[in-house]
């Protein structure tokens, strides 16, 4: 049995320690897709909602049509590049019929031949999941067949504060729907001649509003029967034939939402089987646009890493559907900020996620200072401005960003340290593996150690050379060639921290006689005894280190979360309230640092409030440091921050400066070398500070 990542063909790991795979992706040439994005991206627009979709929704003013007009207009567009933006943002479908909506998809064209006629690019939305069923049926009757329906055969809806009972879902198991999507995108594509594709929200319902419709039961059965052998569906199901398996139903008292831990089998491969289909969609769509244009750019509303199991809820797995884009957009609206409470509220983890998939993300980062710094720091670029008119604060960071755009371009992340995100473990279990994994990103984030986010088939490929210490945080899903791969890198020299019930289950969660690891790390007993076991590791010291070949291994039997655990239900949501470091950070700091056999390559002494990222742009001979602050409403500056930065072995610094947007560019700052360290005070820090170490 394989390792569960959707039968995505994964690359190899890029230059130094960063994992990054989207840029592997190529026209045939040699040339990468949306090759143009790899020089940042700055997005802007007005409202991206046709006038038709204003008035059908109720919501709009009497005069909607001049406002319509007006966002899509040449003295907007010119007002906007005027202000930094480079890529104009605008409506192309909605979902209502390319009948329907005709008239202001030629709206778009003639808008894009404004902003191309201006040396600016196009960014088009296009609806990837509502049928407007009153317009649409009109134009194709066939469309009724290609509707999402409940197990009792209603139409599945988008739910949207009960206003919205006209959009209905389609299925993507409907080859025939997917058709019609790709005329829209060709239109995109040949007609309005599109820089940026925007597919919106790029979303299933929840259970208990899965699609159970035909084509849903049949392909269903089929990607069982092309997954599996009959011998391997008897060890999954128990029996062979699985010509009457359906999806799961629910009633009254069985709630999908009250389910804590997943493990009915053919309840894990339907969750399996939407995030394959979504995936199966993406690529097509991905397949015909770059035939058509390879230099155009795909995203997708995907949403982030906030804490909500995606594959479950929403059929999406990053893992299968980054390698088939650019950008994705988080909608999240958390702050970001540290709380009374000492939590550090931060968008990190998303943008983390993206750059181990090559993927710029677009957050609304005009919510405040402090996310526009983030954005910067760790996206490495701006993404989406906002609408028109722009912030003050929006058009300050533009116009440093575009001046220092040196900084950022072709600068590839420093992080000694993985944090791997189990398909398996935190789909069939998120409030336990999913609440580690958070708190192990917590601590890291909040102890200022760089890190990066990968995915079950990044384990494969897995070097000492480029990454120091794998975290498997309650990963509690292994298979055995996982196993294998975490073996050769313990073996080769890598570092190991596991905690909790790490290794305790295969991919389908079944339950192992002994524990997967257990030549690896000390301490851990079968899951039969492991509660006792942890206990009795806590009592007698808590974490439990080992030397293995050319490795080190660390066992953390506990991650102590500090409050209320999180509720049964609704689908256990790790909202904010989670997003604090455990009891016991501190001794997962240490074990991290035992385990890595030697200093990391950078040190940064600073408030909680502060969050640095480390990168680095080896052809031009630098590391760069981003520093932001979180807490501008009481410190607004903050001083005194002591940082130890690495340069390569036998390289010593020639230069450090430090770059603000309220600072004279290009600042230089006093240091001393400590062995291969340059050891320095940076300059007083305000929202947000780059520091160039230069060799």
């Amino acid at each position: 049995m394989g390792t569960v990542v959707g039968g995505i063909a994964l690359a190899k790991f890029g230059p130094g320690t960063t994992f990054r795979l989207g840029a592997e992706t190529t026209d045939g040439h040699g040339t990468s897709q949306g090759a143009w994005i790899e020089n940042g991206l700055i997005d802007a627009g007005g409202s991206h909602e046709p006038y038709l979709f204003v008035v059908r929704c109720g919501g709009q003013s009497t005069n909607a049509r001049e406002v319509y007009e007006h966002e899509q207009s040449e003295e907007v567009i010119r007002k906007l590049k005027d202000q930094g933006v480079e890529v104009f943002h605008t409506h192309l479908y909605k979902g209502f019929g390319m009948a329907a909506e005709k008239t202001e998809m030629e709206d778009t064209v003639r808008t894009a031949a404004i902003v191309h006629r201006l040396g600016m690019k196009i960014d088009t939305y296009i609806q990837w999941d509502s049928m407007m069923y009153e317009t649409f049926f009109a134009e194709e009757p066939r469309a009724k067949d290609w509707i999402q329906c409940d197990a009792i055969g209603q139409p599945v809806m988008i739910e949207y504060g009960y206003q919205q009972s006209f959009r209905y879902l389609p299925c993507f198991s409907n080859q025939e729907f997917i058709d019609y999507l790709k005329k829209v995108v060709r239109f995109a594509v040949t007609e309005v001649k599109t820089d940026f594709i925007h597919f919106d929200n790029f979303t299933l319902s929840a259970e208990p509003n899965s699609c159970h419709c035909a084509a849903c039961k049949t392909g269903f059965r089929q990607y069982l029967r092309s997954k599996y052998s009959a011998d391997e569906r008897k060890s999954r199901f128990g029996f062979e034939n699985i010509d009457y398996v359906n999806p799961p139903l629910w009633n009254a008292t069985n709630r999908p939402e009250k389910l804590r831990v997943i493990a009915d089998p053919v309840f894990q491969e339907w969750i399996d089987y939407r995030c394959q289909t979504m995936a199966d969609a993406l690529k097509q769509m991905e397949e015909l646009i770059h035939s058509l244009n390879a230099a155009v750019v795909i995203e997708i509303n995907y949403g982030g890493v906030v804490g909500y199991n995606s594959p479950w809820i929403r059929g999406t797995d990053f893992a299968r559907l980054l390698p088939h884009t650019q950008v994705f957009w988080d909608e999240s609206d958390s702050n970001s900020e540290l709380t009374e409470d000492g939590r550090l509220l931060t968008a990190i983890r998303t943008y983390k996620l993206a750059r181990t998939y090559h993927n710029v993300v677009l957050t609304y980062i005009a919510v405040s200072e402090t996310a526009i710094a983030e954005c910067l720091a760790f996206n490495q670029t701006i993404g989406f401005a906002g609408e028109s008119p722009l912030s003050e604060d929006v058009v300050k960071y533009i116009a440093f960003y575009r001046k220092q755009r040196d900084l950022y371009v072709g600068a590839e992340d420093l992080a000694p340290v993985a944090v791997l995100r189990s398909y398996a473990s935190i789909t069939y279990n998120n409030a336990a593996a999913g609440l580690s994994a958070l708190l192990v990103e917590q601590t890291l984030i909040q102890a200022k150690i760089p890190f990066q986010l990968i995915a079950d088939g990044h384990l494969a490929d897995l070097s000492p050379a480029t990454c120091k210490v794998l975290i498997l945080p309650n990963t509690e899903c292994l298979s055995g060639e996982q196993i294998e791969a975490i073996q050769r890198y313990v073996a080769a020299g890598g570092g190991l921290v596991a905690t909790e019930q790490t290794g305790l289950y295969d991919a389908w969660r079944r339950m192992r006689v002994e524990p997967g690891l257990k030549d690896l790390i000390a301490g851990q007993a079968s899951i039969h005894g492991h509660k006792k076991r942890a206990a009795e590791t806590a009592a007698a010291g808590g974490l439990q280190r080992k030397t293995v070949g050319g490795g080190r291994t660390v066992y953390i039997p506990a991650i102590e979360f500090d409050g209320p655990l999180p509720p049964d239900e609704p689908y256990f949501n790790l909202g904010t309230d989670f997003w604090r470091r455990p009891k016991n950070w501190e001794d997962i700091v240490d074990a991290i640092s035992w385990a890595a056999g030697e200093k990391f390559p950078i040190s940064v002494k600073a408030p909680d409030s502060i969050a640095m990222n480390l990168l680095e742009q080896t052809a031009k001979q630098r590391r760069i440091l981003h520093l932001v602050n979180y807490d501008m409403e009481k410190n607004p500056s903050v001083s005194n921050i002591a940082i130890q930065c690495a340069t390569p072995k036998g390289k010593p610094a020639k230069a450090i400066q430090f770059y603000s947007p309220e600072a004279e560019s290009g600042r230089p700052i006093d240091f001393h070398m400590e062995g291969a360290e340059a050891v320095f005070i940076a300059p007083t820090l305000q929202a947000y500070g780059v520091v160039t170490v230069s060799w």
